[in-house]
């Protein structure tokens, strides 16, 4: 019967092969037999072979290879603590001070390319503002640290209200650890603006595509045809004349237009005046694109051999100094997201749920304009159902809850998935109406399974040529 056989999944690496056994989240090398004769019994043509079951045996007798429980419960088991984690514990608050721009970014979720968005002129008051910062205080009191980020739009169109804002929030959170953050096209930087920004230790995000050609393509202003990579750069400029020791305070992220080749943006970040910046990429988001994004074989080439090359370094194969700095964040993510998980003691217990959805509003608060509640910035606030509260009646805490408990959506098939435990999938994108889609929960779950197995992958072949990620 299916139902005793063992919770794994196989996989190999170029020497090696490998079990992942799910009730334990341990990732164990066999040898090629043992691999094979463990195909045999999940496929469920396996011939009996003593020797080998020997060491089948021995496995179990180490706790490994036990059957997945039928009757486990798909909850997630934060559920008991939402409110209570909502009440003093919120990290992050970010406030959408606009939602107007003075770019027209061709793929921009309010660029009209999406279903979910569109351009406003709308702007959230200071009274909004202030409101949303007295409920960020009362209800971060358990946390050292307090973080306010400024959202747009292009949050730099509303500097009055940003610096009202800084100025109230230095006040009202005195005593306690206070940053600042917002993310800009850097268009609109002039030099008091960089003061201020400087003086205050007003961390930036610039949005950065690459070179001319590349940023130019999809970053124009509202005239819809002219490119903004020259303000950008002369802005830069700007801050290296004015304020050279704010340039530790600026990071870079670059969207990643898949039918570029990849490597013009990657080299592009090697520039003198970003050698030392955090560079992030994301490709564009699929999530309620009106259009079907694809890559091009070149892309993908360029970006594995850019990753090939990291590892390569890590591993003290590669001694060349030209690195991609977009593909850094990999093995950060690796530490984070499969070494810490596998090394973290771990037994599957009666309930299981995917790892992807945080408890929505906990680590960053969204407030829009208009006051309402959201989990991040990325969910769609035209869907009912991300709207989790509003500063005039605070927390809906049962609409935080069924967007946490999103494994209640495909209970059969989450607690019969093998990469439960490293699921990445959230509530985000979900949406259909005003409720959340199985359906496209689904849709997502062979690419999420395929990337699980390529992060294993990955991983084993770091620690297989001694690669510590102890110390990362």
């Amino acid at each position: 019967m299916k139902n005793d056989y063992p919770f794994i999944k196989l996989f190999k690496t170029i020497d090696y092969f490998y079990m992942f056994d799910v009730n334990t989240a341990s990732i164990i090398r066999i040898n090629e037999d043992i691999y094979n004769y463990l195909e045999d019994i999940l496929k469920g043509t396996a011939v009996y072979n003593k020797e080998l079951q020997k060491q089948i045996d021995s496995l179990k007798s180490r706790g490994f290879l036990k059957p997945n429980d039928p009757n486990i419960e798909v909850s997630h088991p934060a559920l008991s603590f939402v409110e209570e984690s909502l009440d003093g514990n919120i990290g992050q608050l970010i406030l959408q001070v606009t939602q107007n721009c003075n770019l027209r970014c061709k793929y921009c979720v309010y660029s009209g390319s999406y279903v979910n968005r569109t351009h406003s002129n709308k702007r959230m008051s200071f009274e909004t503002a202030k409101k949303a910062i007295d409920f960020y205080y009362k209800h971060n009191r358990n946390k050292e640290d307090a973080v306010i980020g400024f959202y747009g739009g292009e949050p730099l169109l509303e500097m009055d209200l940003i610096k009202r804002v800084v100025e109230y929030s230095q006040k009202l959170f005195e005593g306690k650890s206070i940053t600042f953050n917002l993310t800009t096209n850097a268009t609109l930087l002039t030099e008091d603006i960089i003061r201020f920004l400087n003086d205050n230790g007003i961390g930036i995000t610039i949005s950065l595509d690459g070179p001319k050609a590349i940023h130019d393509n999809g970053r124009v202003f509202a005239d819809n045809s002219t490119g903004t990579f020259e303000s950008v750069m002369k802005n830069l400029d700007r801050v290296c004349k004015v304020c050279p020791e704010y340039l530790k305070n600026i990071s870079f992220n670059a969207v990643l237009d898949t039918k570029n080749d990849f490597k013009c943006s990657s080299d592009f970040f090697s520039y003198e005046f970003m050698k030392d910046a955090l560079v992030t990429a994301t490709t564009l988001n699929s999530t309620s694109n009106k259009e079907k994004i694809s890559y091009t074989e070149q892309f993908d080439v360029n970006y594995r051999y850019e990753i090939f090359k990291y590892y390569l370094s890590l591993i003290g194969k590669y001694k060349g100094d030209k690195i991609s700095k977009i593909v850094k964040q990999q093995v950060g993510s690796l530490k984070t997201d499969v070494h810490d998980k596998l090394t973290t003691p771990y037994l599957r217990s009666k309930v299981c749920h995917p790892s992807g959805p945080c408890i929505p509003g906990a680590l960053r608060l969204f407030v829009n304009a208009d006051g309402n509640f959201y989990p991040c910035e990325r969910v769609s606030e035209t869907c009912a159902v991300f709207q989790i509260g509003d500063l005039e009646n605070g927390f809906d805490i049962e609409k935080s809850k069924t967007l946490l408990n999103i494994g209640s959506l495909t209970k059969e098939q989450c607690k019969n998935c093998w990469a439960v435990y490293f699921c990445s999938g959230c509530a985000s994108g979900l949406e259909d109406g005003d409720h959340l889609s199985a359906k496209k929960r689904l849709e997502r779950c062979d690419g999420i399974r395929e990337g699980c197995i390529t992060r294993f992958q990955e991983y084993c072949m770091l620690r297989e040529n001694g690669y510590k990620f102890e110390g990362v």
